[in-house]
């Protein structure tokens, strides 16, 4: 801090000597006008362009201009070396102003850097969706965004002439409290960075999170929001998240459904499984590839039971039920032309200690005995 004490008096030189505090004001001017120029430049273009490339031409420009400012007030204070010396992080008497300047001129390429940041990660073709996804793109821009900020900062201090050891005991003593108070919204962050990497799911995958079912709208470095098959919306925090079963419906393009389907012990389980197959191999709500099965899978009370095994694509829940809905009709229709019986539960009664079976008389309206027993 030796410099800083020495230059207050030294101030008056470069700034209003030579040259004239009325240029150096006149430089400034002209640096905002040149600025908002490009601001609203970088604006027009978005209508020719893509959205990115004006973001990164707007950034790009606003870059010049301030280093071409700080280059050309610089040389007109006389105080390049000086500059030269902060940069280098030499404690020499130099001029407030310089240590101002360069200042700014930080923080205008910090923002400078999240600009083109943002053109680059959030703002680019969908090509890149095979290598990112967006909610990763979106929190690498976070973290680079922040970590260009902080940089920022320690090189504002740094200038100044404050110890950057000093800095970092405060941040680690800061850090420390911040994660006491904010231990439940941290570890939701930190959950976030988790999802980011492993990547199970993405917005607009067909989901189940726990016990919540839907669809993915939102994901955020906090929180995922989901909306459930009854148009309710649901926020998970991360942490959540991260501690419950996920299954993703969507990942992989296709989804097997299974209907299964009894027949009558008479009826012989490979003829009923080659009829099946025949009455759904043309439904349009089914995949060809990979084809349909047919199985035989257990013993009912009353039936055999048929697992009818098939796909379909881009699943969704409106996908699965109208599939569902249209293999149990046609193998309904199929197996009523073939005289295939769906059984339904039977119960056969026998008398305590006799062999014979007893038979309930049905109620048939001519049946002046009613229901009776034999």
């Amino acid at each position: 801090m030796r410099g800083f004490s020495c230059c207050i008096l030294p101030l008056q030189a470069p700034l209003l000597s030579s040259p004239s505090f009325d240029e150096t004001l006149t430089i400034i001017a002209g640096a905002v006008v040149i600025g908002g120029a490009i601001w609203y430049l970088g604006t027009y273009l978005q209508s020719y362009v893509r959205p990115e490339i004006a973001e990164i031409v707007r950034a790009g420009l606003l870059l010049v201009l301030a280093t071409g400012v700080s280059s050309v007030l610089l040389n007109r204070w006389n105080a390049t070396t000086d500059a030269l010396e902060i940069a280098g992080f030499v404690q020499v008497g130099v001029d407030t102003g310089v240590r101002v300047l360069l200042s700014v001129v930080l923080f205008v390429a910090a923002y400078t850097g999240t600009r083109l940041l943002k053109g680059l990660l959030l703002d680019g073709s969908r090509s890149r969706d095979r290598v990112t996804s967006a909610h990763q793109r979106r929190v690498i821009f976070y973290v680079g965004q922040i970590a260009l900020y902080i940089l920022a900062v320690f090189g504002t201090f740094s200038l100044w002439g404050f110890q950057l050891s000093n800095l970092l005991l405060g941040a680690g003593v800061l850090g420390i409290i911040l994660g006491l108070a904010f231990q439940s919204t941290l570890a939701s962050i930190l959950a976030g960075f988790v999802l980011m990497l492993s990547r199970p799911f993405d917005v607009g995958h067909w989901v189940r999170i726990g016990e919540h079912e839907g669809f993915i709208t939102e994901i955020t470095v906090n929180h995922v929001r989901l909306r459930n098959l009854d148009g309710e919306h649901v926020i998970l925090p991360n942490e959540a998240v991260g501690n419950r079963t996920i299954i993703n419906r969507s990942v992989e393009g296709k989804l097997r459904q299974r209907v299964e389907i009894g027949i009558d012990y008479d009826v012989d389980p490979e003829r009923a499984g080659a009829i099946a197959l025949e009455a759904i191999a043309d439904l349009d709500e089914i995949m060809t590839q990979p084809a349909p099965q047919v199985f035989p899978v257990r013993f009912d009370d009353s039936a055999v039971v048929l697992d009818l095994r098939f796909w379909i694509e881009n699943p969704t829940p409106q996908r699965k039920w109208l599939s569902v809905q249209a293999v149990i009709h046609s193998v309904k229709s199929a197996f009523n032309r073939e005289g295939i019986k769906i059984p339904f539960p039977q119960r056969e009664l026998t008398k305590r200690g006799e062999g014979g079976s007893v038979r309930i008389r049905g109620t048939d309206p001519t049946d002046t005995r009613g229901g009776q027993s034999e």
